[in-house]
């Protein structure tokens, strides 16, 4: 992936975590250098906006990992992928730590589509059954890649 690709990737993915954190109050940024982006300042009921899987309420405290793909990511409509990282993902493990995954309209704005809150350790298990984590040639150890449909029903997106 060039400089530029990545630089517009991070971009995007800013983006959609300025709209998560401005739709759901209770969370609250990080400084950047934990290992997730924001951290439950209250705690988080499911709703429609928000559902939740696998849990009834994400506690004051816990961290919350904000992984967004957009709605297709290529020319040919390929249903875009979340990138999870395996060291980030064992550190939300060991701390009860949440994904909240977003599907996200294609650049540039990257407005959510749907919204889902996930466990950790759920997410682990989405991993092991759809995906693998395969060592990345950037040297950050390992990664997984799931698509939007490996977490989300097609009918809550399209």
């Amino acid at each position: 992936m060039s400089s530029e690709t990545l630089a517009a990737a991070k971009r995007a993915g800013h983006n959609a975590e300025h709209h998560v954190l401005d739709a759901v109050d209770a969370l609250e940024p990080t400084s950047g250098e934990e290992h997730w982006d924001a951290i439950a300042e209250t705690a988080v009921w499911p709703s429609a906006e928000l559902p939740f899987h696998g849990l009834c309420v994400v506690e004051a405290g816990l961290p919350v990992e904000i992984k967004s793909t957009m709605v297709v990511q290529t020319a040919d409509q390929r249903r875009g992928r979340f990138k999870l990282r395996n060291q980030q993902h064992e550190t939300l493990v060991e701390r009860s730590g949440v994904y909240l995954f977003v599907v996200c309209e294609p650049y540039p704005e990257r407005t959510p589509i749907a919204m889902k809150v996930v466990p950790a350790r759920s997410a682990g298990g989405l991993v092991d059954a759809n995906a693998s984590w395969r060592d990345e040639l950037d040297g950050r150890g390992k990664k997984a890649q799931l698509t939007w449909s490996n977490v989300f029903d097609p009918a809550e997106v399209e």
